[in-house]
């Protein structure tokens, strides 16, 4: 009989794509695995997931839910009262493991090490969400957006770069996509001459679900920034390339079969 275990995850779209292994790994260990997490995330996860019990996170708001009884506990934010509240709600046991390590290897291999397992290391090279690269080379997908400024590279390279896949030959084209936060960068970038080309489009998702459909029918490559749609890009098996400005690549790194990164201040003289 299979132990129960529930992982709580909070965080943004990357930091979800960054546990998915975890969850696999519990799966692997013999483990019946239920997910807290934000219900929009949750519904990139398809029917290969029908081992996981899925959950929205938002259920856990003023209650601890009778899931919890028996079972082994992972959250990824270290709150004493928290801890104390699960183990009242029946929990065998609760850990902690860091959302946020500084430096060291991959954050999923810290994880793994934190809580004492291990996964081949072809898990980390497959992309998670479905193989939907094509093997094309015509569509350039662009998110020069993420969850802070800080991480940003500059617009500039991304105009660049769009310039340089267009003029490269007749047949290419590009996508430049927005999420919720980028409203400022939307705007910077309307008012650029690149997007009068009738082979550019500026795409803005009306939901995480269009988003992912839409770049993988599309998108050959792609480029950004340390963000979410960077993860998910790569675990759609799409080749990404991503700049690293305020956050070490050596921890949050994309996982995916087509990943190239690079820190932005180590080449950002060469590039522009």
């Amino acid at each position: 009989m299979r132990k129960d275990i529930v992982f709580l995850r909070g965080g943004g779209l990357g930091d979800f794509i960054l546990t998915l292994p975890l969850l696999k790994a519990a799966y692997q260990q013999g483990f019946s695995v239920s997910l807290y997490a934000n219900e929009n995330y949750l519904s990139l996860l398809n029917k290969e997931w029908n081992w996981l019990l899925k959950k929205d996170l938002d259920e856990l708001c003023g209650k601890a839910p009778s899931i919890l009884k028996g079972s082994q506990v992972v959250s990824f934010w270290d709150d004493s009262d928290w801890k104390n509240e699960m183990i009242n709600a029946g929990a065998s046991f609760t850990t902690s493991l860091n959302p946020r390590p500084g430096d060291g290897q991959l954050f999923i291999l810290q994880a793994l090490e934190e809580i004492g397992w291990s996964i081949p290391g072809r898990v980390l090279r497959e992309p998670i969400l479905g193989n939907h690269w094509k093997g094309g080379d015509q569509v350039l997908w662009i998110h020069p957006g993420s969850g802070g400024i800080d991480k940003n590279l500059p617009i500039s390279y991304f105009l660049s770069r769009a310039n340089q896949w267009l003029l490269s030959r007749e047949d290419r084209q590009v996508v430049i996509s927005f999420g919720e936060a980028d409203e400022k960068l939307f705007s910077k970038f309307q008012m650029n001459n690149l997007v009068h080309n009738s082979k550019v489009q500026l795409f803005r998702p009306s939901s995480i679900l269009d988003f992912r459909d839409r770049m993988a029918s599309l998108a050959d490559k792609f480029i950004g920034n340390d963000s979410g749609p960077g993860h998910l890009a790569a675990n759609l098996g799409i080749p990404v390339e991503i700049g690293f400005r305020s956050t070490p690549s050596s921890v949050w790194s994309p996982l995916g079969p087509r990943v190239e990164v690079y820190d932005w201040d180590s080449v950002s003289s060469k590039i522009l």
